[in-house]
């Protein structure tokens, strides 16, 4: 499968809430809804597990609809961040840190435009 990235850089071909999203599994939603209750004590009603990628129709899971990065790169226009003069900024410090895979993903990005 192509990669499908988020304005992040992360590659939505390879999120478990999306990929359970394109299969409409209803098993993997509910293994998810554990681990996030597990894992993160986030209490999520696994219906309400879906998301068809960041730019797709609209389709998000509840944390993810409220990304300041999305918000950002959206406003601006951009498909990812590997468009904004400002990479990186303040707003992914979070998970733009060393050895990031999604900066890593959005520099190959940027270097592939740049081409």
């Amino acid at each position: 499968m192509r990669p499908h990235y988020a304005p992040c850089g992360i590659d939505c071909t390879v999120c478990s809430v999306y990929q359970a999203t394109l299969a409409d599994d209803s098993e993997a939603r509910i293994a998810l809804a554990e681990k996030y209750k597990t894992g993160f004590d986030k209490d999520i009603d696994p219906e309400s597990i879906v998301c068809d990628g960041c730019l797709g129709s609209g389709k998000h899971l509840g944390f993810c609809s409220v990304c300041q990065i999305r918000s950002c790169a959206l406003q601006k226009g951009f498909r990812t961040c590997a468009e904004c003069p400002d990479l990186p900024c303040e707003k992914g410090q979070r998970i733009w840190q060393e050895n990031s895979i999604s900066m890593a993903n959005l520099l190959q990005i940027r270097e592939a435009d740049q081409s």
